[in-house]
């Protein structure tokens, strides 16, 4: 979806689920950050689209800098995957050769994909999954973000389509959209990765390579939960607390024939 301002906004609808269904259109949608939001953008995201509600999962820090344009009548949503005030756990980890800025950090994807399974954010992730199908359920459309839509936005919509019976090649083929939006804005990237290089352009190069969207990172969450969960589909069920009943009902109510699809 072409916005001015807001980044790698996209529809959830249309990924397919199996059993030949797909996700309704119109009701799921991630992206960035609603800090730049222009009126046009606003005018397509809450008129156009509908969008009622605004999961915001950046944490509390992001937010106050950056805080999102305020819509008349729709809901925005703070629930913070990491934050040490509101959570309890805030990542910290730089990656190698990098300077931390302000309470900002470079991270080393792999790690920070990995410390996504942790029990706190595990938790504030069934929080965030739970508000999403509910207000879709009512069929008030949803718009799920962090900062660039990419990390744990994607950790969100993996988990949402992976309930709702997509494959993890679904799954990843919508991840890996995101580099649609970071390659056409790859020197601002890389102005920013270069702050925390402390000027290294070699060293901000690889990481704003590093941080596209990459199947690893992906790789490195499922692998996360089989070492802490048992895996996926245990997660879903004892940490998500979405069992097979709620999850009929979800892709009944979610999903449609792919053949129906607008």
């Amino acid at each position: 979806i072409a916005l001015q301002k807001v980044r790698n906004v996209r529809d959830l609808g249309g990924i397919p689920v199996g059993d030949g269904r797909a996700v309704v259109p119109g009701l799921f949608f991630r992206g960035a950050a609603l800090n730049e939001a222009t009126p046009d953008d606003q005018a397509v995201l809450f008129d156009d689209l509908g969008i009622s509600c605004v999961i915001d999962v950046r944490c509390g820090w992001e937010r106050e800098a950056k805080p999102d344009v305020a819509a008349p009548g729709v809901e925005n949503l703070h629930i913070p995957f990491f934050d040490l005030e509101k959570v309890g756990v805030e990542y910290t980890e730089p990656a190698a050769g990098t300077k931390v800025v302000g309470r900002d950090v470079a991270c080393d994807p792999l790690r920070f994909y990995g410390a996504l399974s942790n029990v706190l954010t595990a938790g504030q992730m069934r929080e965030a999954v739970h508000c999403a199908f509910s207000h879709a359920l009512e069929g008030k459309p949803v718009y799920l973000h962090c900062s660039g839509g990419k990390d744990r936005a994607g950790i969100l919509a993996m988990l949402i389509l992976t309930i709702l019976g997509a494959e993890r090649e679904a799954v990843l083929e919508d991840y890996l959209l995101t580099n649609e939006s970071r390659d056409r804005h790859y020197d601002k990237e890389f102005q920013r990765f270069l702050r925390f290089a402390d000027g290294n352009e070699e060293l901000a190069r690889k990481l704003t390579l590093a941080h596209r969207a990459n199947p690893e990172n992906l790789q490195a969450f499922y692998d996360s939960l089989e070492a802490r969960y048992g895996g996926m589909e245990a997660f879903i069920v004892e940490v998500l607390q979405i069992d097979r009943h709620y999850r009929a009902r979800l892709k009944e109510r979610l999903t449609l024939p792919a053949s129906q699809r607008r």
